[in-house]
């Protein structure tokens, strides 16, 4: 298993890939990790069915850029507070991964990988946030629990990465997120 401080390295490495920017609408997204105990954990949410996209999806805490954002860094840390009360003062950035694009609501989000001591106080905005599930690394690095499948959006097939924990499943954006993330740990061995 990866330390803390050996995925601390690997993002901290990473040089982004930034997409053109084609007047698409922006976000940004923090991927939260934590150590509990001896293990590593990814922190994900579960978006409730009033959001106007991505309705009951597994998302991390994120969302879209507005006017007074300064950066999309800005953005992700301000979401992250709105959603689950992360303060950015209580938040290690460690980098930043490439950039994506959502397939069915046309997002180019930004991603950033950040660090949350444990233990940490969440205040959970029921109005966008139905649940809080924390994701063991090493379940997430199994290959065997992830299954490609093809997806059609607006006839386009898209190959899209699905996980399933306890029932719940990671696809789509998110899912691509975690792929990246995790192609940056298999680089090497730990």
């Amino acid at each position: 298993m990866p330390t803390l401080e050996f995925i601390k390295t690997k993002i901290n490495s990473h040089k982004p890939i930034h997409l053109p920017d084609d007047g698409c609408k922006r976000g940004a997204v923090v991927i939260p990790i934590f150590k509990k105990g001896d293990r590593i954990y990814v922190l994900f949410t579960k978006r409730t069915e009033d959001l106007p996209t991505h309705k009951g999806q597994i998302s991390f805490p994120g969302g879209r850029k507005d006017g007074k954002d300064e950066s999309l860094l800005a953005t992700a840390l301000r979401e992250t507070n709105e959603e689950i009360g992360l303060s950015s003062s209580s938040i290690e950035v460690w980098g930043e991964l490439d950039q994506i694009r959502t397939h069915t609501s046309n997002f180019l989000l930004s991603v950033f990988p950040c660090f949350i001591p444990y233990p940490f106080k969440l205040t959970v905005n029921e109005k966008e946030v139905e649940e809080i599930l924390e994701v063991p690394l090493e379940e997430l690095l199994d290959d065997k629990k992830w299954v490609q499948k093809e997806f059609k959006v607006e006839n386009t097939i898209h190959n899209v990465w699905f996980f399933d924990f306890q029932n719940k499943v990671i696809w789509g954006a998110t899912a691509e997120i975690v792929k990246q993330f995790l192609s940056l740990l298999h680089e090497e061995s730990y």
